[in-house]
């Protein structure tokens, strides 16, 4: 059976060539597109879940309000996690992370700066499955300055030297000896680093004691990430209870003299990648993303079946006597449903392979763009291959079912006449129908696009309330060389390519530095969590920000260095102030128990910038002068002479003693690294539309040539009568273009309510929906679709009547 299945598929494309082509040629590319999609997903969806008990491990979180003010942070206090493991008899084990920073790591003549560098407790090997090659997992990273190392990152400095026991240098102040060499982390790790030195070592710096006071008041210092590993059997609903006992055993007596609230909130590990909107939040994934690339792929395979049903039904004619002459020799219903649906199957069985070499020929170049890793590997990755398996044969299925059904209904009498396929009512309803669905998905999925790449634009070009332009951004890690810094700067300004330049601990886009401060109010002074930048004098002029009210920073003043403090338009109004903030006061850097710190007055008032993501609504913030220097250096240079000043600048920068590479970005660039999930988001809705579009086409292409095929009798006996090419075109083009219509009256609505609520829920700044980006999806699906057709349509109104006439 299956032998003769084959034989009829294979004689079918020999004989029709051109749909059996077209049809190939869609379900392939609807199938690779899912294939892709389907990876991506895969590989968001199984973040972490490469640990062998990421099922028992969480992340704490907490949640601190003030005067009913919630904020949420995905770092804890210093101490929670020991807290926890000594109180909390579910808690088996914990450990914590912390950031260096940008580290300048030092071995013989390799000097790097390195971005990916975590502190981490000699526990961490204990709670996650990171494999150590070289090294003991119990205690190389319990000592003082000691350090593991990914393989990457120690052949980057070691080669095929063994690691053990070398010594690097951080950051040119302590050395740090090498203790273990571990694999390199998957690429389904929300935690992402290239090397881990000992939780030990930060510890020393800060003072051992001190770091690791179980002292009420550190608890209400948030810093490190921590996560705890749960005992087996034991309930997470049973640490919460335990968890808020401790709170008010160790924490609430102090929280309530400075009328603050504390929650301790976890994470399962491996939801943790999706976890979004959390202050100090590490990159993560968006499961909203992941529901619209998956119904992206399900929409592609859905129109890609379409045009195969639209192709056998319009084409039934042809099939019919054979139909026909299988049932007057006692076929019956059943076994020509089976044929017909089997040579879906096995249609879609053949796109398969073919896509999967298609795959297999992009996916480097797709990894490079959604910077991922991902692999087509069958024997690594069998679940992909099982459900794209399953996936084509239910493709095959859909495809095949209706024409399986409508052509083994034919009556053998009626079909050995001739009858069938004249009228086909009946089946020209349907394909109108299943027109009407293609491009209603088509038409939905352009309007998307236009609106996501309209967002993108905006987050690109929207006025942030600075200048981000020709900003160069320098990390000063070197202690010795930053101390330098007030002259440095003095030589730079020199050069009248550098317009001004600013030494600060953040960077628009880049602030959330928070403490708690007091604030001066009608009651007195009061208790307020404020996120705050100490800078220098040049700060609001190298970012060109506008000062709606008072005044800047002026070295001329002398109280300015000590006692003057710059807000924003947001700060003045949650503070209460309103037109009355200069003068105010703030109280920052007091100690627990209340006196000491630097009492601020409001000398001017900002306009309003986004100082983080364009995710987050702008908070108040407060600048004021730095008692010492601070570990960021940022130049406004003059656009038109970028290398020299970049070379001048890394003159000067080696000058006063610099090590390491000279170390720069462009705040344009780092703004531009923010929305990179969006700009992928951006590329893969946009390269799935254009699939779509393309398979759409397919199918409007193989059906103009099969109507304009149908219909030349009818055009000849037009001519004959005396029509004009021109109402035959009008005729041709008319039921076209009525169906493109209906799916674009179907499908606006439906996307403006859809794309809405999406802008709402991601963005607090987003675009307007505007009519702009429906017209443009209506003109593209209408100029596109009836350009499509026009071969075939002007094709057949141009023939020859006597020829026309004589066809069939």
């Amino acid at each position: 059976m299956l032998k003769f299945n084959l034989k009829s598929l294979f004689r079918g494309f020999a004989r029709n060539k051109f749909y059996a082509i077209l049809n190939l040629l869609g379900l392939s590319v609807g199938i690779a597109t899912s294939l892709l999609v389907l990876l991506y997903v895969q590989d968001e969806f199984t973040y972490d879940k490469y640990n062998e008990k990421h099922e028992r491990i969480y992340r704490l979180e907490c949640e601190i309000g003030i005067k009913g003010n919630l904020d949420k942070f995905a770092v804890v206090p210093t101490p929670l996690g020991p807290a926890f493991k000594e109180n909390i008899a579910e808690v088996e084990e914990f450990t914590r992370f912390a950031h260096l920073g940008n580290a300048l790591v030092d071995y013989n003549d390799k000097q790097y700066y390195e971005e990916d560098l975590m502190y981490a407790d000699s526990t961490v090997f204990k709670i996650f499955s990171y494999k150590l090659l070289r090294g003991n997992p119990q205690t190389c990273l319990t000592e003082n300055n000691t350090a593991v190392f990914t393989q990457k990152l120690a052949h980057k400095y070691f080669g095929d030297e063994d690691p053990i026991g070398k010594v690097v240098r951080l950051d040119q102040e302590k050395s740090v000896k090498i203790t273990g060499v571990m694999e390199d982390l998957p690429g389904n790790s929300h935690l992402k680093f290239d090397g881990l030195v000992s939780m030990a070592t930060l510890a020393n710096e800060k003072g051992t004691s001190i770091f690791n006071s179980m002292e009420p008041k550190k608890f209400w210092r948030i810093e490190l990430y921590t996560y705890i590993l749960l005992k087996e059997n034991s309930s997470i609903g049973d640490f919460d209870i335990k968890a808020n006992a401790f709170y008010e055993k160790h924490m609430k007596e102090l929280g309530d003299k400075y009328n603050l609230d504390f929650k301790v909130l976890h994470t399962k590990l491996a939801d943790t990648h999706f976890k979004k909107r959390l202050g100090g939040e590490l990159p993560s994934g968006d499961r909203d993303n992941m529901l619209i690339f998956s119904i992206m792929a399900i929409f592609i395979l859905l129109i890609a079946s379409i045009n195969y049903m639209n192709m056998a039904t319009a084409r039934s004619a042809i099939r019919a006597k054979e139909v026909g002459i299988r049932k007057v020799l006692g076929a019956y219903k059943g076994q020509l449903i089976n044929q017909f649906l089997v040579e879906s199957v096995i249609l879609s069985l053949i796109a398969l392979v073919i896509s999967v070499f298609a795959v297999w020929l992009l996916l480097p170049d797709f990894n490079n763009v959604i910077g991922k890793n991902l692999s087509l590997d069958l024997f690594e990755n069998k679940a992909i291959f099982s459900r794209i398996f399953v996936l084509t044969i239910i493709v095959g299925l859909i495809s095949g079912s209706y024409p399986a059904f409508y052509l083994s209904s034919f009556q053998p009498v009626i079909v050995l006449k001739g009858a069938i396929g004249k009228s086909g009512k009946k089946s020209g309803l349907l394909r109108k129908v299943l027109v009407v669905v293609q491009f209603f998905l088509a038409i939905s999925m352009i309007i998307g696009a236009l609106v996501v790449s309209g967002q993108l634009q905006f987050l690109k070009n929207k006025n942030m309330g600075f200048n981000k332009n020709n900003v160069v951004v320098l990390k000063l890690n070197d202690s010795t060389f930053r101390s330098k810094v007030s002259s440095l700067k003095k030589e730079l300004l020199s050069n009248p390519n550098i317009l001004s330049s600013t030494n600060t601990n953040g960077i628009p886009s880049r602030m959330g530095l928070i403490r708690m401060m007091r604030i001066e109010q009608e009651t007195g002074m009061e208790n307020k969590a404020i996120i705050y930048c100490e800078t220098d004098y040049d700060f609001v002029k190298t970012f060109e920000m506008e000062i709606v009210k008072g005044r800047d920073f002026d070295r001329q003043m002398g109280q300015d260095k000590m006692e003057s403090v710059i807000i924003n338009e947001t700060a003045a109004t949650d503070f209460g102030w309103g037109d009355n903030a200069l003068g105010k006061k703030i109280h920052f850097g007091f100690k627990a128990d209340g006196p000491g710190g630097r009492m601020l007055k409001v000398i001017g008032v900002v306009k309003d910038f986004n100082f983080k993501s364009m995710h987050n609504k702008i908070e108040p913030i407060i600048f004021f002068i730095s008692e010492q220097p601070e570990f960021v250096l940022c130049c406004h240079i003059n656009e038109t002479s970028k290398k020299e000043t970049l070379a001048f600048i890394n003159r000067k920068y080696r000058e006063f003693g610099a090590v390491g590479p000279f170390d720069y970005k462009f705040l344009e660039d780092m703004q531009d690294e923010m929305y990179k999930d969006e700009q992928q988001t951006g590329w893969i809705v946009n390269s799935i539309t254009l699939l779509t579009i393309f398979i759409a086409l397919l199918g409007l292409l193989g059906l103009s040539s099969f109507i304009a095929e149908r219909k030349s009798r009818e055009i000849g006996v037009r001519k004959v009568l005396g029509g004009s090419t021109g109402s035959i075109l009008v005729m041709l083009y008319k039921e076209f273009a009525l169906l493109i219509l209906i799916s674009y009256i179907l499908a606006v609505p439906l996307a403006w309510w859809k794309l809405g609520e999406w802008l709402s829920s991601n963005f607090v700044y987003h675009i307007e929906l505007q009519w702009v980006y429906f017209a443009l999806a209506g003109v593209v699906v209408f100029v596109v679709g009836l350009g499509t057709i026009s071969f075939f349509i002007i094709k057949a109104a141009l023939l020859n009547p006597v020829d026309a006439i004589k066809y069939e």
